[in-house]
């Protein structure tokens, strides 16, 4: 029987095996618990986290709600300010009088805003409620230099009883005098409380059975629905030490706060109701192998014992070297194993084949990334230069502060923002960020001709934001500059428009120069309709090699479409228009 089974199909074989019991139906089962375990499992971890994004996000908006009121008590000069200026004591009453007043506005702003204080350099105190000793310690924690801070936990005594809260803080500095030193007039603090940032109601809403434990910057717990955990205190080590088989942990960065949320489910929790259902199918999964253990192994010799002397011969060939692969192999068993013994002895033919056009392919590979290794050094090393001479204007630029040479220093200023500009940074920048560049382009020149350049920008809002190729406008602008503007023995006007044409953006560079005559302007027009970069070898042809560049620019990367139009008069002036798909992205 062993003799007429191992001459079988193993497709008869397999059939002979359902016979007993149908295995894909095990394979299902064990599958499909598995595959819902982890599918429980992946789900109650987006949902969590999809919980805590959605938390995060109401601490951020109200959070964003609370630095606007510091801000706007920070730096309201009428009333905050001149606080700290007023020395006369009946004008000092007067004042904090109005402060406290505005104080007491801007605490109705937003719930759950308890206090604000404010302290001079000179001690000057005002708040509206609490005690000022609570929050006198916390002042010097307020670093220079920063929008906001929040101090993190803190416990106060406020209307008769001691509360948990949260004390966010900022510098105040003068708005009307300004010094190299330290200017900070004073401190601003608010005291909120834990309620003013987000619901504390909303662990029993979001994460149903879960520990949540919210910290600050100092890692103390300022909320937490863990009733053995203090607030105050740290975040319990078992907790922050991350998932394991009993727990599902999830962490996420507060940024404001600088603190971070952790949320603790139990797994028995998030796999209730599978685990009935995974007793039951390790009984029937108990009850099926007892049925085939002895009918399969028996299966599986039949079909391992080929397999085993293929893999003998097949690992042979692997630890050989290249002229393994001639080698072929003979197997004898089943017809299965017989057909599949012929196809592989026809794929290793076919690697025998692929390898040598592999070997061949490597070593053009190897050529061609010598070549680009070259290139790329001779980019970093054409980089040097204009890397030197950047630092070489920041040396100029502060040697000009050093002599007190205003002009200079702007000058050197304007032509590093300019040279950094063209020599780093992506291809595509937005309109506004290109402008700037223009306008200390401009300047530089403005330093050169005094009054005789005059610049107007007529720029729609909604163009600032669109994305254009680096550097597209400055040839342009370079070029009514020189050829334009420069002949002239009067003053000359740059005009610089942008606005938008249904999904194009259009923008033109004109002035009120010398022009272009008739024939050379033909020319022009000419080179740029047949793509030529072939023009007179005169003077004049410099600037329209700049106009070539940029038109072929534009065609290059938006299509033939998009480019560039010239206009002129002799004696009248040039206006060169660009068109380009309009972006929004870069």
């Amino acid at each position: 029987m062993k003799g007429s089974l191992k001459k079988l199909p193993i497709a008869w074989q397999l059939t002979l095996l359902t016979s007993l019991i149908v295995i894909p139906m095990l394979l299902i089962m064990v599958t499909n618990y598995f595959r819902s375990v982890e599918v429980v499992k992946r789900d109650n971890s987006n949902y969590v986290q999809g919980g805590i994004s959605q938390l995060k996000q109401t601490i951020a908006a109200n959070s964003e709600h609370i630095i606007r009121i510091l801000d706007t008590v920070a730096y309201n000069g009428p009333t905050v300010q001149n606080y700290f200026y007023v020395s006369d004591p009946v004008e000092k009453f007067e004042a904090y009088t109005q402060l406290r007043n505005y104080l007491s506005d801007m605490m109705g702003m937003k719930d759950g805003l308890l206090d604000i204080m404010l302290v001079g350099r000179n001690n000057t105190k005002v708040n509206i409620q609490g005690n000022l000793n609570d929050l006198m310690p916390i002042v010097d924690e307020i670093p220079d230099q920063t929008l906001f801070y929040y101090v993190g936990y803190n416990e106060i005594n406020l209307v008769a009883k001691t509360m948990p809260v949260l004390v966010v803080g900022a510098p105040v500095y003068s708005t009307t005098e300004f010094s190299e030193g330290n200017n900070r007039l004073g401190t601003v603090l608010m005291t909120i409380s834990i309620k003013s940032l987000f619901d504390v109601n909303f662990p029993d809403k979001l994460f149903t059975g879960a520990k949540v434990y919210m910290s600050d910057r100092e890692g103390h717990v300022f909320f937490t629905n863990d009733a053995s955990t203090r607030l105050g205190s740290p975040i319990p080590e078992q907790v922050l030490a991350g998932s394991n088989r009993k727990y599902l942990v999830q962490k996420d960065s507060i940024p404001d706060l600088g603190g971070e949320i952790v949320v603790e489910i139990p797994n028995e929790i998030l796999l209730r109701g599978i685990n009935d259902i995974r007793k039951q199918q390790l009984i029937l999964v108990a009850v099926a192998l007892l049925l085939l253990i002895v009918p399969l192994l028996f299966v599986i010799n039949n079909i391992l014992q080929p397999l085993k002397k293929m893999m003998r011969l097949i690992n042979e060939m692997r630890m050989g070297q290249k002229s393994h692969l001639s080698k072929r192999i003979q197997v004898d068993g089943y017809a299965e194993m017989t057909v599949m013994t012929t196809r592989f002895n026809e794929m290793m033919a076919e690697i025998e084949e692929l390898t040598e056009h592999l070997v061949e392919g490597k070593r053009l590979l190897y050529e061609s990334e010598l070549v680009k290794r070259r290139a790329e050094l001779s980019y970093l090393q054409s980089q040097i230069n204009p890397h030197f001479l950047y630092n070489t204007l920041e040396s100029i630029k502060g040697t000009a502060v050093d002599e007190g040479a205003t002009r200079v220093f702007e000058l050197t200023k304007a032509l590093a923002l300019f040279l950094r500009f063209s020599i780093k940074g992506p291809e595509m920048v937005t309109l506004d960020r290109e402008l700037t560049i223009i306008r200390n382009y401009i300047y530089i020149h403005q330093i050169r001709f005094g009054d005789r350049l005059q610049v107007e920008y007529d720029v729609a809002e909604n163009c600032l934001p669109c994305y254009i190729p680096k550097m597209i406008l400055q040839p342009i602008v370079e070029n009514a500059i020189y050829h334009g503007l420069e002949p002239l023995q009067r003053s000359g006007r740059l005009v610089i428009t942008a606005s938008m044409d249904g999904r194009d953006l259009s923008l033109s560079v004109q002035d009120n120069g010398a022009g272009i005559g008739v024939d050379r302007l033909a020319q022009i027009r000419a080179s740029i309709a047949n793509h030529s970069d072939q023009l007179a070898p005169d003077s004049a042809s410099e600037p329209s090699i700049g106009l070539l560049n940029v038109h072929d620019r534009i065609r290059l990367m938006f299509g033939e479409a998009y480019g560039l139009q010239i206009t002129s008069r002799p004696m009248e002036g040039t206006r060169i228009v660009l068109n380009m798909p309009l972006r929004r992205e870069s």
